[in-house]
């Protein structure tokens, strides 16, 4: 089982390929060729995490391009995901909760929240769809990932944008695994921006 990463995918958004120079004739090129990459790399029993600005598309549309992805899929919302928002009972399998940690048999997403912090091999990772100066741990050498940006926000110390425009990672316009994020940090060091870089601050 393998951690993948990936933001801003913007499936069915027809003027991304416009605005952050995608390199496909259409809207039904790119969503093909991102399915055909994502399940080239992610396997069913994988875990991802997109962190927000999913797809530009009808309920009904996005459920069936849920169906077309590999793995088990967690969601950090961004501020284009109102096909989420607006469906969570249907996505997550719960009409009761909004917010699910983990995946009824019938969920088409594994969990959806604002805001994660999570744990891998002893490294704590911060995901949020907006880039930050200062986050959880920062100062402390933890990691930072983030999309909305479209690779135009440049990395700040541990910190990256992993969203399929962003070339500091790969260029495939694929998700992003662990290890690719872990051997990219190990080149970086904490940048120390506020009172927390300071000599017995905690």
């Amino acid at each position: 089982m393998s951690l993948w990463f990936v933001s801003d995918t913007h499936f069915g958004h027809a003027n991304i390929i416009k605005y952050s120079r995608r390199p496909f004739a259409d809207v039904s090129e790119m969503n093909e060729v991102f399915i055909r990459n994502w399940n080239v790399q992610v396997k069913p029993e994988d875990t991802v995490w997109h962190l927000g600005d999913f797809a530009f598309m009808k309920p009904s549309a996005f459920q069936t391009l849920l169906r077309r992805l590999n793995g088990k899929i967690n969601v950090v919302l961004g501020n284009h995901d109102s096909v989420i928002e607006d469906n969570l009972g249907r996505l997550t399998g719960d009409p009761d909760t909004s917010f699910r940690m983990q995946q009824p048999q019938n969920a088409l997403l594994a969990s959806v929240q604002h805001y994660k912090e999570i744990r891998y091999d002893g490294k704590f990772i911060v995901l949020f769809h907006y880039g930050q100066r200062v986050w959880n741990k920062s100062h402390r050498g933890s990691i930072m990932l983030y999309g909305h940006s479209h690779g135009s926000l440049p990395p700040h110390g541990r910190s990256v944008d992993v969203g399929v425009d962003c070339q500091e990672i790969t260029t495939e316009y694929r998700p992003i695994h662990i290890d690719e994020v872990l051997a990219y940090m190990a080149k970086r060091e904490p940048e120390m921006v506020d009172h927390h870089g300071r000599r017995g601050e905690l």
